[in-house]
């Protein structure tokens, strides 16, 4: 591969230096960037004019790609601390026949429409923006304290996180509440849904993995603990038709928070964050209003980090769950893996001590410029029960891995894609796109997702390519 492409990367570089440093190291209108996470004034419904299209669309490509995210950064005057409190916006963009459609609605969740109804900002955030402020909740508990209760905190399901179809339906999703239901046609907001009172917990995590071979849906809940009440997970395999075909409630102690996971043949695999802590202290601090659950997301030294094997079915050959100690990160989001006989290997994007959750700059979801995700890979030796690890693979600062939807856990996945800042010393903002082999060499696809790249640096591990 690299006998074939060096001389045409070489012949490039000369070529394209001067454009390609001016790209790199051209300045940054850190404002307009701001404006990626204003809110968004109305909803939209029309199809996009040709003249706003460069070069055409596939006559061949034809179906509707869902998207869903935080529409506002204010509520009625009212700015949000986080944008992660901000109500989720539904895109559609339908490709039909060389043309586009747009279609984008805001989720109608219950909060929502008593908001506007009485038009101000009513329900508190998990990331911290709240209606009253510390004070009232500080008055609040001491009230309940005497009558020995704790206070009900009502927080908003902005339903923002993520949004998918299944079984003719659409759903909206936000992990500490439960999913909101779409007309698929229309992105009408239908009302919240249970799946049939399926849903135990009353919550549905962002993310999801797909069984194809066995035509199945794999979703999770999950449900924090904190005293003498243990944290819940809920795991369900449903069919086409929403039909439960495989059930789990466990109760392990300290995961207490699970965004996504990984789905084997024989097991699923979570990360136990030492991340989330739900001591006395910490439950007080959200009670009395002095935090909220996403300010507390911080690295706390006395939790454990630990990846919890689960087997998924009676034929796996290990049936007890395993916890296998790793290093301490966080991980939001999964990459590739694959199972072969007793070993499970995978890549993750890790997030060091450092991270937590301030909106950095108003330009990222995390303080991704202090504590940039990076991809690491791991192996997991069930015959052992040993987790190693490579560390981190790649240099860049990076998040949202995608891989081919059908090919979550099976052997031979080669491919990951990631949004990047491929820049030293530059971990914010996104504007490379990364591309991970699963056997750990990274392909840099483009800088500034529109312009492409024409050096090579550090080939051994990564070759950078047009």
């Amino acid at each position: 591969l690299l006998r074939n492409i060096l001389p045409r990367l070489c012949m490039i570089t000369r070529l394209k230096m001067e454009e390609l440093i001016h790209d790199v190291h051209r300045p940054l209108d850190i404002d307009k960037i701001k404006k990626g996470w204003h809110t968004i004034p109305q909803e939209y419904d029309y199809w996009i004019p040709e003249e706003d299209i460069e070069g055409s669309v596939p006559a061949d490509l034809n179906g509707t790609l869902l998207r869903n995210g935080p529409g506002l950064h204010e509520v009625y005057g009212k700015k949000l601390i986080h944008v992660i409190d901000g109500d989720g916006m539904i895109v559609a963009l339908t490709f039909s026949q060389g043309r586009v459609h747009l279609r984008c609605k805001f989720v109608a969740s219950r909060h929502r429409l008593e908001e506007q109804k009485q038009r101000k900002f009513l329900y508190r955030g998990q990331m911290g923006t709240h209606p009253s402020g510390a004070l009232k909740d500080t008055m609040t508990f001491l009230s309940s304290a005497v009558n020995l209760q704790w206070p009900k905190h009502i927080y908003r399901n902005p339903s923002n996180t993520n949004v998918f179809y299944w079984g003719g339906k659409v759903l909206s999703c936000y992990e500490t509440g439960l999913p909101y239901c779409l007309d698929p046609h229309t992105l009408n907001t239908l009302g919240p849904e249970n799946l049939g009172g399926q849903l135990k917990l009353k919550t549905l995590a962002a993310h999801f993995r797909l069984d194809m071979k066995n035509n199945r849906l794999v979703c999770i809940s999950v449900k924090p603990g904190s005293g003498k009440i243990q944290p819940s997970l809920e795991i369900y395999e449903f069919d086409s038709s929403w039909k439960l075909i495989r059930h789990q409630m466990h109760h392990i102690k300290g995961l207490n928070y699970a965004h996504d996971f990984l789905l084997l043949e024989d097991y699923y695999v979570f990360h136990m964050t030492p991340f989330v802590d739900t001591s006395l202290r910490s439950v007080l601090a959200i009670y009395l209003g002095w935090s909220s659950p996403g300010q507390q997301m911080r690295y706390y030294s006395h939790l454990p980090s630990r990846f919890i094997v689960i087997p998924r079915h009676k034929g796996a050959k290990f049936q007890n769950i395993m916890e296998l100690d790793t290093d301490p990160f966080h991980i939001f989001h999964f990459s590739t893996s694959e199972q072969i006989n007793d070993t499970i290997s995978f890549s993750a994007v890790c997030l060091g001590p450092k991270f937590n959750m301030d909106f950095d700059s108003e330009i990222w979801l995390s303080n991704a410029s202090v504590a940039p995700g990076q991809v690491w890979s791991f192996k997991l030796d069930l015959a052992n029960q040993k987790c190693t690890t490579n560390g981190a693979i790649d240099r860049a600062s990076v998040e949202f891995p995608t891989t081919h939807p059908y090919r979550h856990g099976k052997v031979g996945s080669r491919y990951s894609y990631l949004m990047a800042s491929d820049r030293r010393n530059c971990n914010l903002p996104y504007r490379d796109v990364v591309k991970v082999h699963n056997k750990f060499v990274v392909f840099c696809v483009s800088k500034s997702m529109y312009t492409t790249l024409a050096c090579i640096h550090n080939v051994s591990s990564r070759v950078l390519y047009m």
